[in-house]
């Protein structure tokens, strides 16, 4: 879990405040182990007891993008979902049936590809997605 007092701090000292919604947010995104969707975001603050409609979600979300706390992802499923912006660099495996997304580390392979391909064409490499498209155990 990523430390939820260093990002609220982070925040503050932009000369930002931290709201109920802005807090409860941060948090679920601590907790998360896959990127969430608006949607998702939503479902969770009610079962919390935080009450926001979408709009202020999506004003929140958009908020922590700006000041890199989230990054955006696009699946190639139209959903846009969200995670924390960190060092650890990781993939997703997506369910073709139900959409569920998870998390995975991949090993130092990619790092060799990737500069195998960045020398083969001569391209500087500034990022790379990898998605694993599958059917999850649910949905099996």
């Amino acid at each position: 879990m990523l430390n939820i007092s260093e990002i609220i701090r982070r925040i503050r000292s932009g000369g930002y405040r931290i709201t109920k919604a802005r807090e409860a947010i941060i948090t679920i995104f601590a907790k998360a182990k896959a990127p969430l969707s608006a949607g998702e975001i939503e479902k969770t603050l009610k079962g919390m007891g935080v009450h926001i409609n979408k709009t202020t979600v999506y004003r929140e979300v958009d908020f922590l993008k700006a000041e890199g706390v989230l990054k955006e992802l696009s699946l190639g499923d139209n959903i846009r979902r969200y995670e924390f912006r960190t060092d650890n660099h990781h993939h997703h495996i997506i369910c073709i049936k139900c959409n569920k997304v998870e998390c995975i580390d991949m090993p130092e392979c990619v790092e060799k590809e990737e500069k195998i391909v960045s020398k083969r064409s001569r391209f500087k490499i500034i990022d790379h997605s990898l998605k694993f498209y599958g059917v999850c155990p649910g949905c099996m």
